[in-house]
């Protein structure tokens, strides 16, 4: 179903995607906590370091990063 790897670039806000990369999950021991996810979710949101999803996962903006439209 998602099978065409696109850039950040091309990612439009409002448009459902299939997403893999590190997600943001807080922070433990004053270290940040990432963890490495796969989902189809809507982007709401690009900032200049996040992923934003409709579910609130944040994905950070890095080589680990792949969408597929």
């Amino acid at each position: 179903m998602y099978t065409k790897e696109i850039t950040l670039q091309e990612a439009q806000p409002g448009t459902r995607y299939h997403l893999v990369g590190d997600i943001a999950n807080g922070y433990r021991n004053g270290e940040p906590v990432t963890s490495h996810e796969e989902v189809t979710r809507k982007i709401t949101r690009i900032t200049e370091t996040h992923v934003i999803c409709e579910c609130g996962r944040r994905f950070i903006i890095n080589s680990n990063l792949h969408i597929y439209a």
